[in-house]
């Protein structure tokens, strides 16, 4: 009786082993399914990303393109800003010039009436170029000085 307990006993342990073996063997092929998910998953994403930074780089790199250009436009419009400066500041010594020479010569005229038009249509004329300087009507002036920067 005892062989049959023992073979009895025996068999139950060979069944739980096989059980046994069998959930082993089960939990690793879930194993084996979980990493290759996890794989698969991360594959994927570093593609994503990728093309993401793949993307951004163009975006990147047409930003830079256009910040060029407007650092380019800015540098000349800065350099027309101090033509024009320069310009304005002739044309403001020309103006001044011509009222003085206009008031000395006005003072002493011997034309009676016609020296007074003459002073007043000057007058009209330089404050035309004071209003629009680039519509010059006025022969008379002549720069003083040119400078160059």
């Amino acid at each position: 009786m005892a062989n049959a307990e023992r073979t009895s006993s025996g068999s139950d342990i060979d069944e739980k082993k096989r059980k046994r073996k069998l959930s082993n063997r089960e939990s690793a092929r879930r194993s084996r399914l979980k990493k290759q998910k996890l794989m698969e998953d991360t594959i994927h994403e570093i593609s994503s990303l990728e093309r993401r930074i793949k993307e951004n780089s163009e975006r990147c790199r047409v930003v830079k393109q256009r910040l060029d250009s407007v650092e380019s436009e800015n540098a000349v419009l800065k350099s027309e800003k101090i033509w024009l400066s320069s310009y304005v500041s002739d044309l403001e010594n020309m103006i001044a010039t011509t009222s003085l020479t206009l008031t000395q010569n006005g003072g002493g005229g011997g034309g009676g009436d016609c020296g007074d038009d003459q002073n007043a249509n000057a007058e009209i004329a330089v404050g035309d170029c004071r209003r629009r300087p680039w519509k010059l009507s006025c022969d008379s002036l002549q720069p003083i000085a040119s400078f160059k920067t």
